[in-house]
C-alpha cells in the first residue's frame, strides 16, 4: 500500500523537530530524479512548524559528492539560510560546497537517494532515535579511544587501518558539530556510529556483498584491494567496472584513499531495498568508503566519494569485539 501524502509529512517532520525551530530559514536542495512528492512533503512539513522554505530544483548531478548549481551553492551560503538540506539523488555531503558550508559554520541534512518507501511509520524513517543514540554513544566510545580497527568478514574482507587520534560519532538524526564554528551536520533517515582513519594506514582487502554508490543492490561483490591507505585494485563484474569507470572520468589520485570512512550501521527497521541512503544504516551492516576525509576532519581533499556496504562484518576495536555477524556487541 502506498504511503499518503499527510503520513508522509508527519514523518519527515522528526528532522525539522530534531533540527530547527520556528522561524528558522531552510533551503531544500533536491533534483528531478528524486519523487517531486518527497520534497512537496517536506516543504509542507516545515509550512507546519512556521519554518520558512525555498526548494532549489536542479538536473541530477554526474555522480556523488560534484556540486549543485553555481546558483544553488550561493544560496547555501547565504547569512540568512539556517539549514541547507540535500533532498538529491547523489550525495553531496562530501562535495566542494559542503566543505565551504562547514568551514563557515552552516549546517547540512543529508537525505540523498529517499523514496516515499522509506517514510513508511514501520521504516528507518519510524525507528526509535533515542534509543539508537544511546547504542551509538556506546560504539562511539570505543571507536575514540582505539588505536586500531579491523574488519572482517567470511566473504573475504580483512581490513585494517589506524584510528589514533580520530573521534568516532554517533550520527542519529540530530546535527552534530564538525568543526569548532558550529558547522555540521547528520541525515536522514539515520543511525550509524562511523570514524575516518588516518591516512595512508589502511591495508587489506574489502568486499563489498550488499549495496554500493553508483550501482545498488550488489549481484556480484566489488572486491577492493587496499595497500598504504589507497586502493590499487578493483575487481567484480559490471558493476566493479561501473566504479572504475567512474574513477578514471571524475576522479583524482586523493579519490582512491581508502578507507575514508569505516561505520557501523544502527537502524534496525531497516531492510535492504539497493539504495545506499538506507543500506547502510542497517543495524549490524558496515559501510566503508574511499575519497574525499574533509568533511569528516581528515586530510584528503578528493573530487569523489564513494561507499559500499558489507552485510555481516567483524569489527574489532584494540581486540574489542563491536559487531559480527549482524549483531552489536556492545548493545
Amino acid at each position: 500500500m502506498s504511503i499518503q501524502m499527510i503520513d508522509l509529512v508527519r514523518m519527515l517532520r522528526t528532522p525539522l523537530e530534531l533540527n530547527c525551530k520556528p522561524g528558522d530559514k531552510i533551503l531544500i536542495v533536491t533534483d528531478t530524479a528524486i519523487d517531486p512528492i518527497v520534497w512537496q512533503a517536506f516543504a509542507a512539513a516545515a509550512g507546519t512548524m512556521n519554518i520558512e522554505y525555498t526548494v532549489a530544483l536542479m538536473s541530477p548531478r554526474a555522480t556523488h559528492a560534484l556540486n549543485p548549481t553555481s546558483a544553488i551553492c550561493t544560496a547555501a551560503e547565504d547569512p540568512e539560510t539556517d539549514l541547507v538540506v540535500y533532498l538529491t539523488s547523489t550525495a553531496l555531503a562530501h562535495s566542494p560546497l559542503n566543505a565551504r558550508l562547514l568551514e563557515i559554520g552552516k549546517r547540512h541534512l543529508l537525505m540523498e537517494e529517499l523514496t516515499p518507501a522509506m517514510l513508511r511509520p514501520d521504516g528507518p524513517a519510524g525507528a526509535d532515535y533515542p534509543a539508537m543514540n544511546v547504542l551509538g554513544k556506546k560504539v562511539e566510545k570505543i571507536f575514540t579511544e582505539g588505536k586500531t580497527i579491523r574488519v572482517t568478514c567470511p566473504n573475504g574482507t580483512d581490513l585494517t587501518a589506524s584510528i589514533e587520534g580520530r573521534p568516532g560519532r554517533a550520527i542519529t538524526g540530530t546535527v552534530f558539530k564538525m568543526r569548532e564554528n558550529g558547522g555540521g551536520g547528520c541525515a536522514f533517515p539515520d543511525g550509524e556510529t562511523h570514524i575516518c582513519p588516518v591516512e595512508g594506514t589502511g591495508d587489506g582487502r574489502v568486499v563489498f556483498d550488499l549495496t554500493a554508490h553508483s550501482v545498488g543492490a550488489l549481484k556480484e561483490h566489488i572486491i577492493l584491494t587496499i595497500e598504504k591507505g589507497f586502493v590499487t585494485k578493483i575487481e567484480g563484474g559490471a558493476q566493479a567496472e561501473v566504479w572504475r569507470s567512474i574513477l578514471e572520468k571524475h576522479g583524482d589520485a586523493g579519490s582512491y584513499n581508502a578507507p575514508a570512512e569505516i561505520a557501523l550501521g544502527l537502524n534496525p527497521n531497516v531492510k535492504p531495498v539497493g539504495s545506499m541512503r538506507t543500506d547502510k544504516k542497517m543495524y549490524g551492516t558496515a559501510h566503508i568508503g574511499m575519497g574525499d576525509t574533509i568533511t569528516l576532519g581528515g586530510t584528503c581533499h578528493a573530487k569523489l566519494r564513494l561507499e559500499g556496504v558489507i552485510s555481516k562484518p567483524e569489527i574489532t576495536v584494540d581486540g574489542i569485539k563491536v559487531s559480527s555477524d549482524g549483531k552489536i556487541l556492545v548493545d
